[in-house]
């Protein structure tokens, strides 16, 4: 995991998840930050996935809305601590949550407001 103690911690947005959704359990921390070897990344850290026999993405988005959002590729279910990285040069401003959706079918599993 990368060492985010160089930011101002009122520009790291996370949020703690515990929820429970379409039968599966999502618990863990989201964090949108920097990381010094790749720039601005999502991190998902200790994230457990309980109970779900799919593949997961994940989008970060404006107010939940996919149509407007940035696809960050597949969550890594082997792994409880991975980062994704936002595309370089990306205003990350508008953007105030992950979505969580399934692979296949692209229905929209979780969201996280951060």
């Amino acid at each position: 995991m990368a060492d985010m103690s160089g930011q101002d911690p009122s520009e790291i947005t996370m949020a703690t998840v515990d929820e429970e959704r379409k039968g599966a359990t999502f618990s863990g921390t989201v964090i949108l930050g920097i990381d010094p070897d790749a720039g601005e990344v999502v991190f998902f850290r200790d994230f457990l996935i309980e109970d779900y026999k799919g593949e997961l993405t994940a989008n970060l988005a404006t107010d939940g809305d996919i149509t407007k959002s940035i696809d960050l590729g597949e969550l890594d279910h082997k792994s409880p601590s991975f980062r994704l990285p936002i595309p370089l040069g990306t205003d990350t401003l508008p953007y105030n949550t992950v979505v969580l959706s399934d692979k296949k079918s692209k229905k929209k599993i979780l969201t996280i407001n951060l």
